[in-house]
Parts: structure tokens; sequence; C-alpha cells
């Protein structure tokens, strides 16, 4: 999210709303996200995003965005363990003011405990990642701003002691994802030092902890897999299966985990129709195989997959991404 250069989304999403590829997925963008020039992660997209640097300038940026018919708008408030600069409150101050001026939410990439608390008193729409550690204070500001949401993205900060899914990895990861992509990811956690092990276990057991004192407290809590692009080997589609997973894992229900993945991640973007399998919602919907109320991941077993009421050629997609069809079939 924030990523997105150029005119192609706009593009796209445009000729998407007008049903111009009917068999097509919904596709939505935030454009590009407002940050300084370091704040995004190293050797991926800083290019992308829009650099800020006077409270003038972010509200500009912010404009020019709302003219491009976004609905939500990105920001980093990360230092990246000190790696980078962070965003002044100034800045995201001025960011969300304008947004909220403008008819628009900020969605921010931000996991320090003190910069979540100052986020949530500047007004903050949506955390875009788990906070990494939660107290009484953060727990009473999101109760005093029970609108904001948190879509968790656990995968990233459980996958270095948690991925069973890799080795060997699953069909649907296979079929879905390229040999090069596979490998790469396999070569990173393979040199995971014992520290960096430690460390992590340490971080999810507090992330698990916060998940569950937040959702019990009536946080609004949506499904979120830091997927889309290929720095960070967060593969589109796959990631929502372990995503979920990880939910479970942290303390939630399969059952809260269901309406989080649905219902509440629709009703956090705001898309009305999107969510439940309801009269006047649009019928997009999966059939599985087995319960995933007794397993979640028994959401991989997929069975139908359905896309405005049509069932979708999955033996088409999958000899496409395979190489086995023509590209344009």
């Amino acid at each position: 999210m924030g990523t997105d250069f150029g005119e192609l989304p706009y593009q796209l999403r445009e000729e998407l709303l007008a049903g111009k590829y009917p068999e097509a997925a919904r596709f939505l963008t935030a454009g590009r996200g407002l940050s300084p020039i370091d704040e995004i992660s190293p050797n991926n997209m800083r290019h992308a995003a829009f650099v800020v640097t006077t409270e003038e300038g972010a509200r500009a940026s912010v404009q020019e965005l709302a003219a491009r018919k976004v609905k939500l708008i990105k920001t980093w408030v990360d230092d990246r363990g000190g790696n980078v600069k962070k965003l002044t409150p100034n800045l995201y101050r001025a960011i969300i003011d304008e947004a909220h001026k403008q008819n628009l939410r900020v969605a921010v990439h931000a996991t320090g405990l003190a910069d979540a608390k100052e986020l949530l008193r500047a007004g903050i729409d949506v955390f875009a990642h788990m906070i990494s550690d939660v107290d009484d204070e953060l727990v009473e500001l999101f109760k005093q701003h029970p609108k904001t949401a948190v879509l968790l993205a656990l995968g990233g900060p459980r996958r270095p002691i948690y991925a069973p899914w890799l080795y060997p990895p699953h069909a649907l990861v296979t079929e879905t994802v390229s040999p090069e992509q596979i490998k790469r990811l396999q070569g990173r956690l393979a040199s995971t030092t014992p520290e960096t092990l430690l460390a992590t276990r340490q971080a999810w057991n507090r992330l698990a902890r916060g998940v569950v004192r937040l959702y019990a407290a009536g946080v609004k809590i949506g499904v979120g897999t830091d997927g889309g692009g290929q720095t960070g080997d967060q593969f589109i589609g796959w990631t929502m299966h372990t995503e979920v997973e990880n939910m479970v894992a942290a303390g939630m229900t399969p059952a809260q985990v269901l309406v989080a993945a649905t219902r509440t991640s629709a009703e956090i973007l705001e898309l009305d129709d999107l969510g439940m399998v309801a009269a006047g919602k649009s019928a997009d919907f999966v059939v599985l195989d087995a319960n995933p109320l007794d397993d979640i991941t028994n959401t991989r077993k997929i069975s139908r997959v359905y896309l405005r009421g049509k069932e979708v050629d999955r033996a088409k997609l999958k000899a496409r991404w395979t190489g086995g069809g023509p590209p344009n079939d």
C-alpha cells in the first residue's frame, strides 16, 4: 500500500470499475504514500512515495491524491530500528488533518508503542501493522477512538520461526509463486541466526498478547498481509491463508478470525458490497472442502471460487500461471 506510482494503477482501477474485464478481481489503489525519502525500506520502492518535508508540501500531496480519487492515504512513521528518518509529528498531523478535510482516511505503517499513541491522538484511521507492544494507555486511547482499526499483518514477524508451508512448498504456493521467489525466501530463512530466532520468538509473544488484548477491548481488527511486492516475500493470495493461521495462533478463535477476514475487513475498507453472503452484496465467495472452524488451515482446501456470482475457472488460471496456457487466454 502506498507504493503504486505512475498512471497504470489509476487506469486499471477505472477500467475495472467500468467493467472492462468482467472476470477480473477488484483492484483499488492508495496511489503514492507520503514519507521522508529514507523511511520506506531500503532497496524497494522509495521512488514511489511523495517526499514530504514541510506541512505545506504534505497538504499539497494529500490534495493531489484526493484529485486522483483515492479513498485511503498511506504514510510511514517508522525509523526501521534507527536506520532511517522518521516522519515527524507535525508532518503526520498535517497529513491526517488535510486528509480528513478532503474526506479521506489515513493508514499508517507504525509499529512503535509511543508512535502509536501519538498517532491515535492525531486522529489516525488505520494501523497497517500490529503495534509492537500494548499497554493500558494504548488500550484507553483506542477506546477513545473507536473507529480506528488495525490490520494485523502478522506473517512477517512470525515467519522466521514458523513456516512449515515452505518445506516443501504448499501446492497453492508452487501454483502461484515463481520458483525463484520460493528459493529466495527459503535461503533467507535458512540464514537466520539463533540470536534472531530468539528475538523473533520474544517479539511474537508480545504481538500475540497485544492482539488478544486489543480484540478483547473491542478494537476493530482486520486482516492485512503486507503483500503486493517481492521485497518482503509476502506472496499475493497465499499470504492471506497464513495470516488467518497466525491470527489463530495469536489467540483469536477461528470464528473471530473469519469474521475479521471478511465482514470486518470490508467495513475497514468501506467496501459496503463485500464481506458477507447476504442480499444486496456482491456474490464473491469461496467454497471449501473442509470446515475452517475445525482447523483454520482448511481455508486452503478450496473447492470453488465465485466472483460476482460466476464461478472462476481456476484450472484456466492455473494453466496460465504455471506456463500451461497462453498469457492472454
